[in-house]
């Protein structure tokens, strides 16, 4: 009876062997991964009968299955190589180590994986690979290190490990590689900063703790909902739904889109859907070459930098030009493709104007099915610049006296209302400052040198009046600090 079952078992693996052949000669993943799933199943029945055949002795079929297998698996992860999807390859090279007659060789292949999912080559000497490393990835690259180290001392201990020196070597270079980055500071410093958990909650906090933007909390406190809603069901045995998190960010300049998805990444990183939780802000000239060719790498870069975490695109819109020979369709290709294939640790935010930014997404028909979410950020009120003008005062230790404050909201009354293209927000207030404190220095230092009396952190009566004559072009009497007339009248 055992012997009929081991007849069966070796025709159903003939069968396979050449579907899997057919398979692989016309790139079929799909068709791939199927045979995969077969061969496992085929692969618990082979186990069963092993265990009852034993004592036999019958060995030979199971050593060729078991590393007919592991060359299979070998094969797509040079595939998966080969079209750049460095992280699926290590996946397979990894599913391979769980696999029994192995050889040394898919040790220390999981090795070199493991290195280059972190853009970290041996054959670059080790300046070069720290230049790969930085605050955001420090963290993976050290436990990449240490599963790589794991693997090749695994490999001298496989069958027909032969070359013991090469893995020696190898494993010298890795400890080298770890040594320069525990004796860079600001790489420890990083990598203790990722070891702290983000909560949900301090990640939300912080979102609900910005100036404003009432309709952007609200809207991803609904999306946290949305995921969490998903993580319980799928915990109950529901089926979960697959829901695509990417972000169109639309509004001017200073509303706060680049601050709120830095809290988007943490946000996601709490929520387990990142794995790094930080953002890698681009622009046209991050994602687009000059000649043919150069765009898809360039892009694919920038990509990769920002795995595990937020990819913000600001003026997105801007990736594509009406006129002249253009690259940036091919840019927006190879984003599209990146957010399909890594869906699952990848999040992309286009941002911009409005207007803009709505006529970009509907030319792009592959682009709006691929976002969700348009989240749009409305211009700060009067109140909202006044509040944002003391918060960033405060960050700068200096004051201005309680009721010197009416004059502050005149001056932002005024640029707001002159403005013809949007008044420019938070970034607004933040130049507002500079003046502030630039005439503040002027005058301090004028004070010093004469021997006067001075103060270092508050922002004179005086000075705001000069701003206010500035923008509304009206001049004063300085020993009375009081407005005289409107220049014209």
């Amino acid at each position: 009876m055992r012997d009929l079952n081991l007849h069966y078992l070796m025709d159903a693996y003939n069968d396979l062997h050449n579907e899997m052949g057919i398979a692989f000669v016309d790139r079929d993943l799909e068709a791939i991964h199927y045979n995969f799933l077969r061969l496992y199943r085929l692969a618990n029945k082979l186990e069963d009968y092993h265990l009852k055949a034993i004592n036999q002795g019958n060995m030979d079929f199971r050593i060729t299955f078991y590393r007919q297998l592991a060359e299979w698996k070998s094969k797509l992860a040079h595939y998966y190589n080969d079209t750049g999807d460095y992280r699926a390859a290590e996946r397979e090279w990894f599913s391979i180590l769980s696999f029994p007659y192995l050889k040394a060789e898919y040790y220390i292949q999981y090795a070199h994986s493991v290195l280059q999912n972190n853009d970290l080559f041996i054959h670059k000497n080790i300046e070069d690979n720290m230049n790969m490393i930085n605050e955001f990835n420090v963290h993976e690259v050290l436990f990449g290190l240490k599963r790589a180290k794991f693997s090749l001392k695994a490999a001298a201990n496989a069958e027909e490990s032969t070359n013991e020196e090469a893995i020696t070597n190898f494993l010298n270079w890795l400890n080298l590689l770890e040594k320069n980055i525990n004796d860079s500071p600001d790489l420890l410093n990083a990598e203790l900063k990722q070891r702290d958990k983000v909560t949900l909650e301090k990640s939300l906090q912080e979102l609900h703790s910005l100036i404003g933007l009432p309709f952007v909390k609200s809207k991803m406190q609904e999306i946290c909902d949305w995921v969490e809603f998903n993580r319980l069901r799928k915990e109950e045995g529901f089926k979960a739904e697959m829901i695509s998190l990417h972000m169109i960010f639309s509004g001017n300049p200073g509303t706060g889109k680049t601050t709120v998805a830095r809290l988007v990444a943490k946000i996601y990183q709490a929520l387990n859907v990142l794995n790094k939780g930080h953002l890698v802000e681009a622009s046209r000239r991050d994602l687009v070459a000059e000649y043919v060719g150069q765009t898809a790498p360039k892009t694919m870069k920038k990509i990769k930098e920002a795995e595990g975490g937020v990819l913000f695109i600001d003026e997105a819109y801007s990736l594509v030009r009406s006129q002249g020979n253009d690259f940036g369709i091919e840019a927006i290709d190879t984003l599209v493709k990146a957010m399909e294939d890594q869906r699952h640790n990848l999040i992309v935010i286009l941002a911009g104007y409005p207007e803009e930014m709505e006529n970009f997404i509907r030319s792009n028909p592959g682009l709006r099915s691929r976002f969700k979410y348009n989240i749009h950020f409305h211009d700060y009120s009067i109140q909202e610049l006044l509040q944002i003008h003391d918060h960033l005062l405060q960050e700068r230790e200096y004051k201005i006296e309680k009721e010197n404050w009416d004059l502050v909201q005149e001056i932002l009354t005024v640029k707001v209302s002159q403005s013809t293209e949007g008044h420019g927000n938070g970034r607004m207030v933040r130049n507002l400052i500079e003046e502030e404190v630039l005439i503040k220095a002027s005058e301090t230092v004028q004070d010093y040198r004469n021997g006067e009396e001075c103060t270092l952190d508050t922002i004179d009566r005086s000075i705001l009046l000069k701003l206010l004559q500035e923008q509304k072009g009206v001049t004063y009497d300085s020993g009375s600090n009081s407005l005289l007339q409107k220049m014209g009248d």
